[in-house]
């Protein structure tokens, strides 16, 4: 590394204390990458939860209502006070917000997100999601920020440039966020008030000395003429932005409006971080008997109001199709309650995606609770998070996933989540369901304001991403106004999978759109193609069997995790031209406990066996 490198990444200098007046800071030592494909739009919001947020409290799995009583008996919600979303599955009694947006298809939600080997420090965990790293090694630089600089190489040398005048990304607030730290810089304006912003005194132009002192006036000269040009540039799109909806008071309204003021002013940055902090629960989660009010009930109507009166903003400014809103915390929290009417640091917890463009599904199967947990037990992970960061940049922004193993980590799985934005339909669609029963899964829709619909192609995907026909309903012959029916039951689908289903909706001149997609399973077995029998013995000495159902030709790896998240033991077995094996899983020394193992076939997805050993 050259010496002007090393000054820059060194913290010899601190821009933001010299710039603290001016409303709009050059953020510390950072470097780029490159989110966007040329020419598009799209921008993504993130909303740090910081504190670690409780996500059995924030999603609660309401058929678990008897062992969420038993382990959480002074934080548990009684269940008529809940915001449904499905018949298993349910929000906070504050988030009629988030409710409302599931409703409509603009809200995607992943259960039990982590990390291997997780840590429950809130500096390591934090700098963990915000690199995007994995339990076990330190990245200097932001999971945002890596991206953007394979756009704006070079950052922050020679930017803003005439094709490039925009920030790449802002941090809301006093501070660049982590997310948008840089190899050199960080790569992110930071913005308290767009409409106050004030120039900062210009570095001059004499000549420098050629030793530290002169590369460090140098890296100021740089960081004061940048952070005066995208003030400029800033200041504008406020000005010319609007905000019209009705936000909740609270730390997020100003946040959030501001975004929408920037982003209908027309403000070229493609990542926003917002940030509400508080979410450390570990007493007065609840006020006394009433568990439905209290400091984290509080956050969360926060939260749900302002993601509610945000996506309404960007609606009524006309730029909702741009704008995918995500949200993260460091971790989640424990299983079971403490003492003080709290709740102390876990392990996995859910994560929101929000927008017109989000495929609307929830993925996971909800946590099982065992009423025999130990008391420093969190909830087991599903997805890993750089999953789901992978994914946004691969459905929002166009990154191949190859770039994305290379980005975030080699091991990265698509996860469908931010897949489901589509043209607005000829014909005004009320309505489009999917559920399930025991043999086949119905699909419903209404329509009205129809004017020259030929019909409806039906489409089935497995994966999320590749469509493929299952059938044809033809229009109704009434054009007009009023409400119009249509069903279709698909048949050839199996207990277990997740289905993905969309309408192509086409007229008789031949034009075709896309209708937003919708997810169902079978009822019965939440199983999918392959399943995982019972552990025997459980508990267990000194080894256990477990029978595994999977796709011929397939590897199935098992992971052994402690109670604390962290992975203990982990192999593998190859299933060739069979459909179930014994796996034998030997302990060794592992200590007496309770332990979760997770299945993995062709590393697709997972399914846990809990085990005591003795």
């Amino acid at each position: 590394m050259d010496r002007r490198n090393f000054l820059r990444r060194g913290g010899a200098l601190s821009l933001p204390l010299l710039a603290g007046f001016s409303g709009i800071q050059a953020a510390g030592s950072s470097f780029l990458t490159n989110l966007l494909p040329p020419g598009s739009d799209r921008v993504l919001v993130l909303i740090q939860l910081n504190g670690g947020n409780d996500g059995l409290n924030t999603l609660v799995p309401i058929d678990q209502m008897g062992a969420l009583q038993n382990v959480r008996p002074n934080v548990y919600q009684p269940k008529s006070s809940l915001k449904a979303l499905t018949t298993s599955l349910a929000l906070h009694s504050r988030m009629g917000g988030m409710q409302g947006l599931f409703t409509e298809g603009k809200m995607s939600i992943v259960q039990d997100v982590g990390y291997p080997n997780q840590n429950r420090s809130h500096f390591r965990s934090a700098d963990i999601w915000t690199s995007g790293s994995n339990a076990t090694t330190t990245l200097e630089t932001g999971w945002v920020a890596r991206h953007l600089e394979t756009e704006f190489v070079g950052f922050p040398t020679d930017f803003p440039t005439s094709s490039q005048p925009h920030p790449p990304a802002i941090s809301m607030g006093n501070i660049g966020n982590a997310t948008c730290q840089g190899y050199v810089t960080n790569v992110s304006q930071t913005v308290k008030n767009p409409s106050e912003l004030t120039l900062l005194a210009p570095g001059g132009n004499t000549p420098l000395p050629d030793d530290n002192y002169g590369d460090q006036l140098d890296f100021l000269r740089t960081a004061i003429e940048q952070t005066n040009e995208y003030g400029v540039v800033i200041k504008a799109a406020a000005e010319s932005g609007a905000t019209s909806a009705t936000y909740q008071p609270g730390p997020l309204r100003e946040q959030l409006q501001n975004v929408v003021r920037l982003i209908s002013g027309g403000l070229q940055t493609q990542v926003y971080v917002v940030q509400l902090g508080g979410f450390d629960t570990h007493a007065t989660q609840v006020n006394g008997n009433n568990t439905t009010q209290g400091r984290h009930a509080d956050l969360l109507g926060q939260l749900s109001d302002g993601i509610a009166a945000f996506q309404t903003d960007l609606e009524e400014q006309g730029i909702a199709d741009r704008v995918l809103g995500m949200t993260f915390s460091e971790f989640g929290r424990r299983i079971r309650s403490n003492g003080s009417n709290g709740t102390d640091h876990g392990t996995a917890a859910p994560m929101f995606l929000f927008g017109n463009c989000v495929s609307g599904t929830v993925l996971g199967d909800n946590p099982t609770i065992d009423t025999q947990i130990d008391q420093n037990e969190g909830v087991p992970m599903q997805y890993d998070f750089r999953d789901v960061y992978g994914s946004v940049l691969t459905d929002w922004f166009g990154v191949r996933e190859a770039d994305v193993r290379t980005l975030l980590y080699p091991g990265f799985v698509y996860l469908p989540v931010a897949n489901g934005c589509a043209s607005a339909l000829p014909v005004e669609l009320l309505n489009f369901t999917a559920a399930g029963d025991r043999k086949q899964i119905n699909l419903a829709w209404q329509t009205t304001l129809e004017e020259n619909n030929d019909g409806f192609e039906v489409q089935r995907s497995e994966d999320g991403k590749t469509f493929r026909r299952i059938g044809w309903v033809t229009a109704t012959t009434d054009d007009g106004a009023g409400v119009h029916d249509y069903v279709l039951a698909d048949s050839d689908v199996v207990t277990g999978p997740l289905y993905y289903y969309r309408l192509k909706q086409r007229d008789l001149d031949g034009n075709f759109e896309y209708s937003p997609a919708r997810t169902a399973r079978l009822t019965g077995s939440a199983l999918g193609d392959w399943s995982v029998g019972n552990a025997f013995p459980n508990p267990a000495t000194e080894e256990t069997t477990v029978q595994v159902y999977a796709p011929t030709d397939g590897r199935v790896s098992y992971s052994v995790f402690n109670v604390g998240g962290q992975r203990i033991m982990q192999d593998s077995a190859v299933l060739i031209g069979r459909r179930d094996t014994r796996i034998k899983i030997r302990f060794g020394r592992v200590p007496p406990g309770i332990y979760t193992i997770r299945f993995d076939v062709n590393s697709s997805d997972y399914r846990t066996q809990k085990i005591i050993i003795r």
